[in-house]
């Protein structure tokens, strides 16, 4: 792995980028100490509050509410003090590994995640496997059994209307994937393993994203472990909205790749990866914010011009639209004939369940803090504060306030109303990259591990609470 990063060059410097690591001063910054502990703070009283069964998920006037389902039990917390020693552990052998092993550390972190990730949310009653097989809460299974993948694609037009809800209202890249993995097994139980496996990819490219933009290992480390520990993710393993985050985050780094390289062939792979994202959840298409924040400042920096825009621009849509052509001559499926079928059909639930505009805009911030944790909404606060004080036109800044532009964007059109906790987990990863930016600006690990334990601990206390997701 290299050692530069993008978009750290001086705006009229013409040498190769240079590394720009967090400063890191003697103590912990007493605004970082601050966030974090405030953020700890108010994850103890949602999971207080959860305990009473008072913490509101969803809305009541909007029509759309998390039921509970359980009373709460001292035991509940086994999976938080497990969580907890494990990342303690793994964090103690990565300050022995040490910062010249980079490769080993990321690996380690990699092979402990789906381990992890079971650990952390084994108070929930329902399988992984119960949750695969059912059509009520996932209904991409059932459909790979009945038809077969090429029988599935070729005849979609056809077959949607004979599908259950959240595949006939889907596109089919998601019941793909389970074509996909059926080659490995058609259990559903393994099948839920492996939809942990493939999320956790999004951590990956999440490491390799920072490295890319930032340049500091420590940052991309802790964003890597933080986007295992999202509560949304967790509490929606396997369902595939946890996989959504990976697509676009491909596409995203792919995009930085031809920022720092200018080769065609990051530009025709870019092009082929948001086909990929149509294909499986075009939701987190909004997310072209940050690809052109990114690119803006590249531009100001001079690490691009205007020829080197255009080029990707024509390479990309030329890779796409290739994309789009050879599905359409090999199997005659029209992703935008299926794209605004979707949409429409999106358009019209929210009408035909009365969900209202003006509740939801406000209730799905607070959708979003439940998904993304509420300690990390509290750093994310204050890393948006620290932007705009020092500048935004820095790579931190930009992924920072595209971010939450994006959030903006979604919450103001208004087409996600209720269920909308699943629907933020692809911005909740990405907008773990400033967290760990706040906790990397400490020399000390102590921040990291509370923001971390203070995810598990609303996952652990309310994951068997509240029934995010019942067969």
């Amino acid at each position: 792995m290299h050692d530069g990063s993008l978009l750290t060059a001086e705006r009229t410097s013409s040498t190769a980028p240079v590394p720009v690591p967090v400063v890191a001063a003697g103590r912990t910054p007493r605004p970082v100490a601050v966030a974090v502990l405030a953020g700890a703070g108010l994850t103890v009283v949602a999971a207080v509050l959860a305990a009473m069964r008072m913490l509101p998920a969803g809305s009541r006037a909007g029509t759309w509410r998390y039921r509970y389902v359980g009373w709460f039990s001292w035991e509940m917390l086994l999976p938080f003090a497990g969580g907890v020693a494990a990342v303690l552990a793994l964090l103690w052998l990565t300050h022995r590994l040490g910062t010249r092993r980079e490769r080993l550390t990321v690996g380690m972190w990699l092979a402990a995640a789906v381990p992890l990730q079971l650990v952390v949310r084994a108070a929930d009653e329902v399988s992984l496997g119960a949750i695969v097989a059912s059509d009520r809460a996932n209904s991409f299974y059932s459909p790979s059994l009945r038809f077969g993948a090429y029988e599935y694609l070729t005849r979609f037009a056809d077959i949607v209307h004979t599908l259950p809800q959240h595949a006939r209202s889907n596109m089919p890249g998601k019941t793909l994937l389970y074509h996909l993995l059926g080659v490995v097994s058609t259990n559903p139980a393994v099948l839920g393993i492996a939809i942990t496996a493939v999320s956790s990819l999004g951590a990956l490219l999440v490491y390799l994203l920072v490295r890319e933009v930032l340049g500091d290992r420590r940052v991309a480390l802790y964003a890597l472990i933080l986007c295992l520990l999202v509560p949304g993710r967790l509490y929606f393993l396997p369902i595939l909205n946890a996989v959504s985050p990976v697509p676009i985050l491909l596409a995203l780094w792919l995009f930085t790749r031809y920022l720092r390289a200018a080769h065609w062939g990051w530009a025709v792979a870019l092009g082929g990866s948001l086909y990929l994202v149509f294909f499986f959840e075009p939701l987190p298409l909004v997310m072209g914010l940050t690809f052109a924040a990114l690119a803006a400042l590249a531009l100001y920096r001079r690490q691009l011009d205007g020829f080197g825009l255009l080029r990707l621009v024509s390479l990309t849509l030329a890779a796409f639209a290739a994309a789009y052509l050879g599905m359409r001559l090999l199997f005659g499926y029209d992703l935008f004939v299926n794209l605004a079928a979707v949409l429409a059909d999106a358009t019209d639930f929210n009408e035909r369940a009365h969900r209202p505009y003006d509740v939801w805009v406000v209730r799905n911030l607070g959708d979003f803090a439940l998904c993304a944790g509420f300690v990390a909404v509290a750093v994310l606060g204050y890393a948006t504060w620290d932007a705009v004080r020092r500048g935004v036109l820095r790579p931190i800044a930009a992924l920072t306030l595209s971010g939450l532009a994006v959030l903006a964007f979604l919450d103001l059109v208004g087409i996600n109303r209720g269920e909308t906790t699943r629907l933020w987990i692809f911005l909740a990863v990405f907008l773990m990259i400033p967290v760990a930016w706040v906790c990397a600006r400490s020399p000390r690990v102590w921040p990291f591990a509370v923001v971390a334990a203070a995810m598990m601990l609303q996952v652990a206390t309310t994951t068997p609470m509240i029934a995010f997701i019942r067969p």
